[in-house]
């Protein structure tokens, strides 16, 4: 047993919903996922996939408060010691999750900062990551906490609403401040789907209108891609090796430049 319980909270997400749970689950003792009324074809792909350690259910959410309520009920079903946040467009190589394993045997940390690639078009291409970056522990980059061991903080529990949520401990102090030696930054990264198609229905609108779809440049990813998107995989999945086309290219072209330029002003 690991130890670890995932869980993850979806609406449709049913272009990398497969691979993102592929990706975890046989690493973990189970994980929960709540919908929040998908209507494309999220919920039939993850039944699909056959395992017990999937525990689905489905919530309707009318407010970012909902959406943390909900994060703060998996929290409360959780009897492992060790949670590991997972999107549904958050898609782990084995090289990423070994190196949280290991993090996680030494017993040394209350959490795990994960590097991320934020994903421009497809899978091989990536934004840079002076774009949209975060502080986290004294160092810059696309980091999001990601794993976090509730028996290592006393009162752990949510506070703020999506997507401004984070962990708090029993006096009200955010992990984010906490001490930086017990906490691990990976070397290696996720692959983050934010900025790609994430539902067939075409509009790609997570909860709440959040529309993240972007066409840019970006830059080349030089490591191989996580090995879930080999799997062979059913049908009604969509095929995640595929190129930027060359409409998208030129758009990116002319798009790119103006971005960098307004980014200099802001």
């Amino acid at each position: 047993m690991s130890g670890i319980s995932a869980h993850m909270i979806v609406k449709n997400e049913d272009q990398w919903v497969w691979f993102s749970i592929q990706s975890i689950l046989p690493y973990v003792d189970e994980l929960l996922i709540t919908d929040t009324s998908s209507t494309d074809h999220t919920i039939e792909i993850i039944r699909s996939i056959k395992s017990s350690k999937i525990k689905l259910s489905m919530v309707k959410v009318g407010s970012s408060a909902d959406v943390t309520s909900v994060r703060q009920s998996q929290l409360h079903r959780t009897k492992n010691a060790w949670i590991w946040i997972v999107d549904g467009d958050e898609i782990y190589s084995e090289a990423t999750v070994k190196e949280c394993l290991s993090a996680i045997d030494s017993d040394k940390y209350e959490g795990i900062v994960v590097r991320r690639y934020d994903l421009l078009g497809d899978i091989y291409h990536r934004q840079i990551e002076s774009v949209g970056s975060y502080e986290l522990f004294g160092q810059k980059g696309h980091l999001v906490t990601r794993l976090i061991n509730k028996e290592k903080i006393r009162g752990l529990h949510y506070q703020g609403d999506y997507p401004l949520e984070g962990w708090f401990d029993q006096t009200g102090v955010s992990t984010h401040d906490h001490d930086r030696k017990n906490w691990y930054i990976t070397d290696n990264y996720l692959y983050h789907a934010m900025y790609l198609k994430r539902s067939s229905l075409g509009s790609n609108l997570p909860m709440f209108n959040r529309n993240k779809y972007k066409v840019e440049t970006g830059i080349s990813i030089t490591t191989s891609p996580p090995e879930v998107f080999s799997l062979t995989r059913p049908q009604f999945v969509p095929d995640p090796l595929s190129r930027r086309t060359l409409g998208y290219e030129l758009v990116a072209s002319i798009i790119t430049p103006i971005k960098d330029l307004k980014r200099k002003f802001i």
